[in-house]
C-alpha cells in the first residue's frame, strides 16, 4: 500500500501506526511524504513514530524515478495537490499499485482519475474491524480521538462511516 502523509499523521497522533502494517503489510512512501512529516516541528512525535516504523521496515521510503517525478510535478500543477499527495499517486503508478492511502478529497479525485483506488483513514478503521484486528469499541474510540485531534471530516462522511460500521457489525454478528 502506498500512503500520503495525512493518514500517517492521523494514526501517529494516536500512536496507532501499527494498524497499517496489520491491515496492509508493508507501507510505501516517498521522500516527499516523509519530509511532510519529519520537517514540521509540530509533528515531532509523529516523526519519531514514523521513523521507528521505517527502522522496523514496516514503512519503506521509495524514490520516484525521473518519469514519475515529472508526473508528480504535473499532478501538483494540474490538480493543485501538495507534494505528498502528488508523489503518493505517482509512486502508486510507478510501482503498479492499485490502491493509495489518501484523505484529501482533491487527492482522492486525482488518484481515481488515474485509475487508482483511494483508501482513506476511516476505511482503515473499517478494515481493521472487519479483519478482527480491532473490536467495535476500539474502532469507535479511535474514531472519536481522530475527531478530537482535528481530523476533519464532513457530516456526510461521518454518517456514511457510522452506517457502514453498523452494517459490518451486524454482518459479523450473523456469522
Amino acid at each position: 500500500m502506498i500512503s500520503n502523509a495525512s493518514p500517517l499523521i492521523n494514526f501517529a497522533k494516536l500512536n496507532r501506526l501499527e494498524l497499517f502494517a496489520k491491515c496492509f503489510g508493508t507501507i510505501e512512501i516517498t521522500e516527499g511524504v516523509l519530509d511532510e512529516v519529519v520537517k514540521k516541528e509540530s509533528f515531532a512525535q509523529e516523526a519519531q513514530l514514523l521513523n521507528k516504523q521505517i527502522a522496523q521496515q514496516k514503512i519503506l521510503v521509495k524514490k520516484l524515478n525521473a518519469e514519475y517525478s515529472n508526473k508528480a510535478e504535473q499532478f501538483r500543477n494540474v490538480f493543485k495537490l501538495g507534494t505528498g499527495e502528488s508523489e503518493a499517486i505517482a509512486l502508486a503508478l510507478q510501482e503498479g499499485a492499485s490502491d493509495v492511502l489518501i484523505d484529501d478529497s482533491e487527492g482522492r479525485e486525482a488518484a481515481e482519475l488515474n485509475g487508482l483506488n483511494s483508501v482513506g483513514s476511516l476505511r482503515v478503521l473499517l478494515l481493521a474491524f472487519n479483519k478482527g484486528i480491532e473490536d467495535d469499541a476500539e474502532v469507535l474510540k479511535i474514531f472519536r480521538k481522530m475527531i478530537e485531534n482535528k481530523f476533519w471530516i464532513s457530516g456526510e462522511i461521518t454518517v456514511t462511516f457510522l452506517q457502514l460500521f453498523e452494517k459490518l457489525k451486524k454482518s459479523k454478528q450473523k456469522q
